[in-house]
């Protein structure tokens, strides 16, 4: 999860830094807001704000998902997972709950992600997931162990996306075997 948001962060903060540094040619670089030594006055058009693409929305709500996903094994609470999943999505999160609630354990989700997003529209997306899991369960009252080391299986999942009220949704997931 962890290496997720980095990568996530990553790839946003080198977005940010292309987009922000400008065209300029090879003989005057972009005006970087510092000095003006020309004696021209200080151009007064607006800068154009980055927009993120669908992909960007997308992979954006699916990190949320899975922070929210990984709150809600660790704590059995499903409604943490109510503003990201929705539809089979969310009965499957709540039965996965129910099932660690009745064996007396939670589960500490630790998975490394490889999201690639296969299809994306302004209202459904299809992203392709090839995970390595480390998730272990956990008391679920002092939620010790703290660490452990998991089975490092590779897992292969799609994640189906829908814009709900203008806000990506995760609706249903698939393994693929």
């Amino acid at each position: 999860m962890v290496a997720l948001l980095l990568r996530l962060f990553g790839v946003s903060f080198v977005l940010v830094m292309a987009l922000g540094c400008g065209g300029g040619s090879k003989d005057r670089p972009a005006d970087m807001g510092g000095n003006n030594t020309e004696g021209s006055a200080p151009s007064s058009a607006p800068t154009p704000t980055p927009t993120a693409t669908i992909e960007d929305e997308v992979l954006a709500a699916y990190a949320r998902y899975w922070e929210a996903y990984s709150q809600g094994l660790l704590n059995l609470d499903a409604s943490v997972v109510e503003g990201v999943a929705t539809g089979d999505e969310l009965q499957r999160i709540r039965q996965e709950i129910a099932n660690l609630r009745s064996q007396g354990r939670a589960a500490r989700i630790v998975v490394t992600h490889k999201p690639v997003v296969i299809e994306a529209s302004n209202t459904a997306a299809r992203l392709l997931d090839e995970m390595v899991n480390n998730s272990f369960f956990v008391d679920p009252v002092t939620k010790d162990p703290p660490a452990a080391s998991g089975s490092g299986d590779v897992l292969r999942d799609t994640f189906y996306l829908e814009r709900i009220d203008g806000r990506w949704m995760v609706v249903r997931s698939t393994r693929v075997r």
